[in-house]
């Protein structure tokens, strides 16, 4: 056919771009706010510490007293090789899952009477 238009190629598939570096600085920064930091079940962890699951672990930080917003949900507690020299019924109270605590390594000389007796399930010290 004279004058018939001709057919163009096929269109190449558009490749997809990658985002752009802002972007994911954008996203990363909306995650952070909107995740739970690492505590345990979403509670803040005591800076000292690192939390992962039902774990505190603030062994070797030099500490001289037990932090004071430990995760009420821990279920194992690392406090070895610090400098704690006491511990009060405090330091525990509320940590009614604690199974698994560790103070060895540190400067302790006197444990509270009844110390643990909110901690039904402490099997391991």
């Amino acid at each position: 056919m004279v004058g018939a238009p001709t057919p163009s190629p096929p269109a190449a598939p558009r490749r997809p771009t990658a985002p752009s570096p802002a972007l994911l600085l954008l996203l990363a920064l909306l995650a952070g706010l909107l995740l739970p930091s690492g505590g345990v079940h979403g509670q803040p962890c005591p800076a000292q510490c690192s939390c992962t699951g039902t774990t505190v672990d603030c062994h070797g930080q030099g500490l001289r007293a037990v932090p004071r917003n430990i995760p009420r949900n821990a279920e194992r507690l690392d406090l070895n090789a610090n400098n704690l020299t006491k511990i009060t019924k405090a330091d525990f109270a509320g940590l009614k899952h604690l199974r698994v605590l560790r103070l060895n390594r540190n400067n302790l000389a006197v444990f509270p009477e009844l110390l643990f007796l909110g901690t039904t399930k402490l099997y391991r010290l």
